[in-house]
Order: C-alpha cells, then sequence, then structure tokens
C-alpha cells in the first residue's frame, strides 16, 4: 500500500479550506463595510439633530428680538456657532455645526417682517 500514491483527500481538505477562508474574509469585508455606513448615518444624523435644535434656538430668539451679531448654541452632541448679518429687511445667519464625528456651514436668511427663513443652504463649506 505505501506505493499508492493516488490520494484526494489532501487536495480536498485544500480546496475546502481556501473556500472557507474565503467566505471569512468576505465576511470580515462585509463588516468592516457596515460599520463604516453606520458610523457615516449616526454622524449624519447627530448634525441634523443639531441643526434642528439650532433652528429652534434661532427662532426663538429672532422673536424675541435678542439674537446676538455671534454666539454660540452648546448642546449635549455637540456645538452650534454662528454669525448674522443684517441688510435692510432681511437676516442672513451662517453657522457652524460641529459634533464629535463631523462638521458642516449651512447659510439661511430670514425675513425681518414674516419672522421665517426666506432662503436655505446647507453645507456651503467648500
Amino acid at each position: 500500500m505505501s506505493g499508492n500514491q493516488k490520494g484526494f483527500i489532501l487536495p480536498l481538505t485544500m480546496i475546502l479550506s481556501l473556500l472557507f477562508l474565503a467566505l471569512v474574509a468576505h465576511a470580515i469585508f462585509l463588516l468592516n463595510s457596515d460599520q463604516v455606513f453606520y458610523r457615516s448615518v449616526i454622524s449624519s444624523f447627530q448634525l441634523q439633530q443639531l441643526r434642528e435644535c439650532a433652528l429652534t434656538d434661532f427662532n426663538d430668539q429672532i422673536q424675541k428680538n435678542s439674537l446676538p451679531e455671534t454666539g454660540s448654541f452648546v448642546y449635549d452632541i455637540g456645538t452650534v456657532s454662528y454669525k448674522t448679518v443684517t441688510d435692510g429687511d432681511q437676516l442672513t445667519v451662517l453657522f457652524t455645526i460641529t459634533s464629535r464625528d463631523g462638521k458642516e456651514t449651512n447659510k439661511m436668511t430670514y425675513s425681518l417682517a414674516d419672522g421665517r427663513p426666506i432662503d436655505w443652504i446647507e453645507r456651503t463649506d467648500p
């Protein structure tokens, strides 16, 4: 029996091991891709929440006529710093939203007569 060199177990084991390793590598790449996507969605959601909180605070302060030229709002998940410019009956607010994972700059224009936003530009930073 020592002269029989026509085995199939070793090649079969090698092929199955290679397929198993390929599946494990594929699962690792998918997991990494999902984690990157999840972090991106969380960052976008946090920026959106900060933007909505800032808009509420802007509206309140504009209604009370107490919005300073520059300032910031500090929240649990980030900070919104702003700068205002008054041009006639319009108020332009340029504000930067900063969270732990992201940062963006937005610009909006309010009509002081109506007390409502009339123009809005998101992510104005280059």
